[in-house]
């Protein structure tokens, strides 16, 4: 037999409450632990910490406006690029690095020779939206002695009265060999209600290998 520890009553061992009192005879560990169990709620596992402080979302925030405002620059700089570079008009564009007419190293009439003849070396016909395209191939003849690998030309076509409706600068960068003749294909297009009466092509650019 054991005393109760709460009335001092006589209890048989094994039983875990007094029939005196109704209390439980167990020790105040146990009593702890028994308290314990029922206010811990179940299947919860406590995480140390280990003292260190848990910032991580202040930090993600940190790289997030970061790289915002780094791809907010980047889109400011591109935007500033191309409002201050100057426009090329479809074509506008030159030959770089080319001898052009003038200069001492522009090859003679009779070295480069370009024939061309809108009667039989050009063909004009309405497209299926109405416009008219001329598609032109002059022939280019090269007697310098030196690899062309670049032609400039200059295409405009005029009105009955002489007056240019359009024109524009055509590039070929396809090589020529000495002694040997090319022939590029130079297309272009007027409006459906102004078809030229005649097309002019000049060479304006030469560029040597």
């Amino acid at each position: 037999m054991i005393h109760c520890r709460n009335c001092g009553g006589e209890v048989e061992e094994g039983l875990g409450f007094c029939p005196h009192c109704g209390k439980s005879v167990g020790s105040d560990v146990d009593a702890q632990a028994q308290a314990a169990v029922v206010s811990s709620p179940p299947n919860v596992v406590p995480v140390p910490t280990f003292g260190v402080k848990r910032d991580e979302g202040d930090k993600s925030r940190r790289v997030i406006y970061v790289s915002v405002a780094v791809v907010s620059l980047l889109l400011i700089a591109g935007l500033a690029y191309l409002a201050s570079r100057p426009a090329v008009r479809p074509g506008e564009e030159h030959l770089e690095d080319a001898v052009r007419p003038g200069s001492p190293d522009y090859p003679a009439g009779d070295k480069l020779i370009v024939e061309f003849d809108p009667n039989d070396n050009a063909d004009i016909a309405p497209t299926a939206l109405g416009p008219w395209a001329v598609a032109m191939r002059p022939i280019v003849r090269n007697f310098t002695g030196r690899t062309v690998n670049g032609l400039e030309f200059h295409v405009v076509g005029v009105d009955p009265k002489g007056q240019p409706i359009r024109e524009r600068i055509f590039i070929s960068r396809d090589e020529i060999e000495p002694n040997k003749t090319f022939t590029p294909s130079i297309g272009i297009n007027f409006p459906q209600d102004n078809k030229p009466a005649d097309l002019k092509l000049e060479l304006t650019g030469v560029r040597f290998k």
